[in-house]
């Protein structure tokens, strides 16, 4: 852009930031300014030129230019390649375009992902007491350290809900933490969002509001929307943990038709009947891969890859409803906008 001061952003601020983990652009560069004793609209100033003022970072993402990059990795006191690292909504897929003219924007609508609200325990672990938020690929996160869960709700009345009183929350991200060591993220992923839309399809716990065990008690304290995904999690892992079994099969070229059958069968005893046709969907889908295929075999019925998680993966944004391959698509939890 015509007209840059050359050493526009060049001295590092005096006072550096540790990083959270997953944390926002937004959220990353609020706590720097405050960190400094400045105005985030002072900070901005020295990234570059902005075409409106700053939003709270709860409410969406920040982005910059590959200029913008620039100068806050030199404000922040580490290198281009850490920052990237460190703040996924600066790495190149996110950055504006060099004919944008502008160095930072803020938009209503965050391009990908959802703002999350960071355990306020691992930020207080790195001298940070306001609110911090992260960019997620899914509208809740899970603090094992702490034992909270935390969501896209931005209430200030309960922006956390405590696992203590639901145990099988936290051996639910056990599990998932093990299938994703297990099996690879990338994989891990696909079945994630694979079992979800199996979920959405049979209608577990579509309304946990109505039950009158813990899920009903934390349907009346926190509303049914947020207690949802909570109320889902643990079927929702180990639906993805029993899935994984065929899906090693398959990938390893050993899933035979009667595996499929034997297996549906088994899980039909485990769950419900109901999860018989949609899985029965699911199998039909991701036929037995062969380790010598001809060109363009191993592509799915439905369009996905059938190699998936082998080699590439999923965008680091993308969630669990853009990843299925099934027809049964639906959050447990979209709350984003609620300014609006």
């Amino acid at each position: 852009m015509a007209g840059r001061d050359p050493w526009l952003g060049r001295r590092p601020l005096h006072l550096r930031l540790r990083f959270l983990q997953g944390e926002s652009t937004g959220s990353y560069v609020t706590r720097l300014a405050a960190r400094n004793m400045r105005p985030v609209e002072q900070l901005l100033a020295s990234i570059g030129a902005g075409p409106m003022l700053p939003v709270e970072p709860q409410y969406t993402e920040m982005y910059v230019s590959r200029y913008g990059r620039e100068r806050l990795a030199n404000l922040s006191g580490c290198s281009v390649a850490e920052l990237s690292l460190r703040l996924i909504s600066l790495r190149d897929e996110f950055l504006l375009s060099d004919g944008s003219g502008d160095d930072w924007e803020w938009p209503w609508d965050a391009r990908a992902g959802f703002i999350v609200q960071a355990c306020s325990l691992c930020a207080a672990r790195r001298a940070t007491r306001a609110p911090a938020w992260l960019i997620l690929p899914d509208p809740w996160h899970v603090c094992l350290r702490h034992g909270r869960w935390t969501d896209n709700s931005r209430s200030l009345q309960s922006p956390y809900i405590d696992l203590r009183e639901h145990p099988g929350v936290v051996r639910a991200q056990q599990r998932l933490n093990r299938l994703r060591k297990r099996l690879g993220y990338a994989a891990a992923r696909w079945l994630e969002a694979d079992a979800l839309s199996v979920l959405t399809c049979v209608g577990y716990l579509e309304n946990p509001s109505q039950s009158m065990d813990e899920w009903g008690r934390l349907a009346a304290r926190v509303g049914e929307q947020r207690a949802r995904p909570v109320a889902q999690f643990g079927m929702l892992t180990r639906l993805a943990w029993d899935m994984a079994w065929l899906e090693e099969r398959r990938r390893a070229g050993r899933l035979s038709a009667e595996d499929g059958l034997s297996w549906l069968r088994r899980v039909e005893q485990r769950y419900d009947v109901a999860f018989n046709r949609p899985l029965a969907s699911w199998i039909s889908g991701h036929q037995p891969l062969q380790h010598t295929r001809p060109q363009g075999e191993g592509v799915g019925t439905n369009g996905r890859d059938q190699t998936e998680g082998v080699g590439h993966g999923p965008a680091p944004l993308a969630s669990l409803q853009d990843l299925t391959c099934l027809p049964w698509v639906r959050m447990p939890n979209e709350m984003d906008r609620l300014f609006l």
